[in-house]
């Protein structure tokens, strides 16, 4: 290769045209002024990722289009390749039932668009859509049929779009034989736990089995639930990683060789995560026009590592943190709690619900009589913590950071309209022991305790009762998590799991009180995903459900 490309590992925002629109020509301009002779951009660049139902949006589609032509104007003396939604009418035969008024019907298409000189040179269509976890492409788009190869300073280059490079008998395949040299693929693959070393097998698979060296752009940035790394790459022809671009941020990546030395990095699956973590949590907030967020703290790990995310993602001077103390706190507790805030500098209330818990049960006490106290009590507890972090949020503007784990919503141990409560679950798709590892992991990067070791030591409780915790309800963390990933995770039956070894009723329990918190998980705040299968978008259960295993 004679020339410069530029990777431009973007963080664009569904719907941002404009944003995305200033991003982008900015980046082109760079890359002119660098000497850059084809820049790079991710999948859906211009419109974000995913559109979702904003595609079923007329108006989205067409300025859209418009972003895109005002993109091909600056592309005098450059190439550009970026993903876009391309879409035109179809006439309907009259034997085609579809629902139209106009007698027409849009096709839609993910695609690549390949500009040069304030030209389109040509466009690339999504082969394969995938349809499967948090993607539904199929209720959008066409798939492509053609699988280009444009010439380009000298270099014949094959283009194609996130999932064609994961499949078997992929697009690039007919690329190579129609003599593409270089495969270029623009994605916008969400990260999980693990996912990068997956990455990264399978496009120096793609090299090294097809002799062709491949330039992989990705998207960054948090969208909803989903958080997309980067961690672009330029592969040799041998299949090896010549060029890594950053992770969890964005990146501009200028290559000029496919034949560098080898280049890697370490992959650490718990700093991975936490920065994850970190960036979706960051983009969630800032992206939804919030700028500062409120977190009941407790004393306990989850809201630790929840309250530790949101001072790295937003300052600790923007994060709020409500120590709510009822009959049942433990001093330790609170001790721990403001020795966390002293320690993060963030801010803090404290606001006693004792007198409101007593008042609610002198109010329900005639209708209790004869009753004893029992989960209706504990939750009332959670449910007055819930409404005093609203009330905060409502009266400073605030976004409400719920800071249930993984396991626990798994089995419904929390309170719907209690702790549950909230406008973003930071760590709902976090195992209770992979909260421990994030929260020594923090420790030791920042060489400290700021998660004191009283909290990684004693044990979990949510002390809504005398003397309680987490193990009078459920079994070990460590035993729950491994059943919960069997059974969640890797799609293991009941039967399968008791074969691994656990107990027949305990396994049957778990999985039944999955089951019966599935309406509670349909009203949860949205969750960051930095799992494989995240409860929410990617797994869709019924709540009314008899099927026994």
């Amino acid at each position: 290769m004679s020339f410069k490309i530029a990777l431009s590992q973007i963080n664009s925002c569904v719907g941002d045209f404009e944003g995305n629109r200033k991003k982008i020509i900015g980046l082109i301009n760079r890359a002119k002024k660098e000497n850059v002779k084809l820049v790079i951009f991710p999948e859906l660049a211009i419109t974000g990722y995913p559109p979702r139902d904003l595609l079923f949006n007329k108006g989205f589609l067409e300025k859209n289009r418009e972003v895109l032509d005002d993109i091909t104007r600056e592309t005098e003396g450059i190439g550009v390749i970026v993903g876009f939604v391309d879409f035109y009418e179809e006439k309907l035969s009259k034997s085609d039932t579809s629902s139209s008024f106009s007698g027409r019907t849009l096709i839609l298409h993910n695609a690549a668009c390949f500009l040069q000189n304030c030209k389109v040179i040509g466009k690339i269509y999504k082969v394969h859509l995938p349809n499967y976890d948090v993607f539904d492409e199929k209720r959008y788009f066409d798939p492509g049929k053609e699988c280009p190869v444009f010439n380009f300073e000298n270099e014949k280059i094959g283009i194609s779009i996130c999932e064609d490079m994961w499949v078997d008998k992929s697009p690039i395949e007919e690329q190579i034989k129609r003599g593409a040299t270089v495969i270029i693929n623009i994605s916008a693959s969400p990260f999980y736990a693990g996912k990068r070393s997956l990455r990264k097998k399978v496009i120096a698979q793609r090299a090294a089995q097809n002799h062709v060296p491949v330039v992989y752009v990705n998207m960054v940035g948090g969208q909803d639930e989903l958080i997309f790394d980067g961690s672009s790459y330029v592969f040799s022809k041998q299949g090896n990683a010549i060029a890594i671009g950053k992770s969890f941020e964005e990146d501009f990546l200028i290559v000029n060789s496919f034949d560098g030395e080898m280049v890697s990095r370490n992959e650490n699956v718990t700093q991975n995560v936490f920065d994850a973590l970190v960036l979706g949590a960051h983009d969630y907030v800032h992206k939804n026009g919030f700028q500062q967020v409120v977190i009941g703290l407790s004393g306990g790990i989850d809201s630790a590592l929840t309250a530790i995310i949101a001072c790295e993602a937003l300052g600790s001077e923007n994060v709020t943190g409500l120590l709510m103390p009822g009959p049942f706190s433990s001093r330790g507790s609170l001790v721990d709690a403001q020795q966390l805030v002293n320690n993060t500098g963030m801010r803090h209330k404290v606001v006693s619900i004792e007198t409101i818990y007593h008042s609610y049960c002198a109010v329900l006490h005639e209708h209790f009589e004869g009753k004893e106290m029992d989960v209706t009590e504990e939750n009332i507890q959670a449910r007055i913590r819930g409404n005093i972090l609203m009330a905060f949020a409502n009266k400073f503007g605030l976004l409400v950071l719920s800071t249930g784990n993984k396991s626990e919503l798994a089995v419904g141990y929390s309170t719907l309209y209690g702790d549950m409560a909230g406008g973003l679950a930071v760590i709902a798709d976090v195992p209770k022991t992979m909260v421990y590892k994030l929260a020594r992991y923090y420790n030791s990067i920042k060489e400290r305790d700021v998660i004191g070791q009283e909290i990684l030591k004693k044990p979990p409780s949510a002390e809504l009762r005398s003397n309680q915790k987490d193990s009078d309800d459920l079994p070990s963390y460590e035993t729950l998590d491994e059943i919960l990933d069997l059974y969640i995770e890797n799609g293991l039956s009941n039967k399968e799991i008791v074969e691994k070894g656990f107990e027949k009723k305990l396994v049957s329990d778990i999985i039944l009180r999955i089951k019966q918190s599935e309406f509670k998980r349909k009203q949860a705040p949205i969750g960051l995903k930095i799992m494989p299968k995240s409860f929410g978008f990617g797994r869709r259960m019924p709540i009314t459900n008899k099927f026994e295993q």
